[in-house]
């Protein structure tokens, strides 16, 4: 379908199985079992592999094989595929959870898994209306998903931008207004970037920004079950 972005995720729990990675990482190309494999700890492994698995999948219900062969890094190191100049992608994973999208518009991803109070971190590193925003929740509660909103929504704006790091999310703002649209100001108001959030009440956030998109261009999630017969 012309300018669909698919959006892909997975609870990569199932991996913990030895039996089952095994399994799974012999469905991947030799770069992405090497790449999974040179990680230290299981978390690590794991998370590799489970973003592979989903590039994988994205890349084939696009119509091409493959995924990993055809990755190239950019300048400040966001990766793009080589071959397929028409489609965008980006991966993110944490805890238990990975992330794909891939996409016709640039595109950038991100997944946290919530943890705690976090309102120091807001304060280092959010402007001072964002952390305003968090604290008029009530609960402690409501204002660690309140960060985790906001932190998901930078972090997918700084990797859809191609700068990563070098972009700090203090250096511009986000406003989520009461009917919960989402707007950018950095060095002015940015249109031109449009925001999704995902919510699976599973303890984490989900969120993609996509540049330039076609007005109600349609969006497809699928939640991803691995197991030993995935491919």
């Amino acid at each position: 379908m012309l300018g669909l972005t698919r959006i892909y995720i997975a609870d990569i729990s199932v991996l913990k199985d030895p039996f089952v990675f095994e399994s799974l990482l012999k469905c991947v190309p030799e770069y992405r079992q090497k790449k999974a494999m040179s990680f230290k700890f299981e978390k690590g492994r794991m998370q590799s592999l489970g973003v592979g698995l989903l590039l994988q999948q994205a890349c084939k219900e696009a119509g091409f094989e493959g995924a990993d062969e055809h990755i190239a890094y950019g300048e400040n190191g966001k990766p793009y595929l080589v071959d397929c100049p028409d489609l965008q992608f980006n991966l993110s994973h944490s805890g238990e959870r990975v992330m794909a999208v891939i996409s016709p518009f640039e595109v950038g991803c991100d997944v946290e898994i919530i943890k705690g109070d976090r309102g120091r971190l807001a304060e280092r590193f959010f402007k001072p209306e964002e952390s305003a925003w968090i604290k008029h929740f009530e609960t402690p509660e409501a204002q660690s998903e309140a960060f985790y909103r906001l932190w998901t929504l930078k972090e997918c704006y700084m990797k859809v931008t191609g700068r990563g790091l070098s972009l700090m999310p203090d250096m511009f703002a986000l406003h989520v207004d009461e009917s919960e649209n989402i707007s950018l100001s950095h060095d002015g108001e940015r249109p031109e970037y449009s925001f999704r959030e995902i919510d699976l009440h599973d303890g984490y956030r989900y969120a993609y920004c996509i540049k330039n998109e076609c007005k109600n261009a349609p969006q497809e999630v699928s939640v991803v079950a691995l197991s030993r017969t995935s491919s």
